[in-house]
């Protein structure tokens, strides 16, 4: 099942996008994804705590930019809205001001066989459990650890 969500995107970042997606021969959405994980995994911006969602500045001119996500995908989005505290409009203008030539940088080292979407958000998880009567969140922006020390033993990494 896939999940529809709606952000505005200043024209000259949607411009951007269009051509990087099409440079690199994905789908909008896709390279959108790409960017934000990119940016969300490599820590490229800090954790924000006890304050409220920015979102972005008012002023240009922008455009409604409809998006189908995976719900992975969406899950990892308001994560990071969360964590990041941002609204995804900022989030994608951040990556784009902030990130995106290092993200091009990697994109120019692979090979167009090499790059698949199908399971990008897959090692994603999250776990609620109580500690001490407090309810605790954490978030696995990729495989989880266990996975990762069972592989191990087994060799496999």
């Amino acid at each position: 099942m896939n999940i529809e969500t709606t952000t505005c995107i200043s024209l000259e970042h949607l411009e951007v996008l269009r051509w990087c997606a099409q440079k690199y021969n994905m789908s909008l959405r896709t390279f959108i994804s790409a960017l934000i994980s990119f940016t969300a995994q490599w820590e490229k911006n800090d954790v924000k705590s006890f304050s409220q969602l920015s979102y972005r500045q008012k002023g240009t001119t922008w455009k409604r930019l409809h998006l189908v996500l995976y719900e992975d995908e969406y899950e990892f989005f308001m994560d990071v809205k969360k964590v990041w505290k941002m609204s995804l409009a900022k989030i994608i203008a951040y990556c784009l001001e902030h990130v995106l030539d290092d993200f091009l940088k990697i994109l120019e080292g692979i090979d167009d066989n090499d790059y698949t979407d199908n399971y990008r958000h897959t090692g994603y998880t999250f776990c609620v459990y109580k500690e001490e009567d407090i309810v605790c969140c954490q978030f696995y922006w990729g495989p989880h650890p266990k996975i990762i020390q069972k592989a191990k033993k087994l060799g496999h990494i």
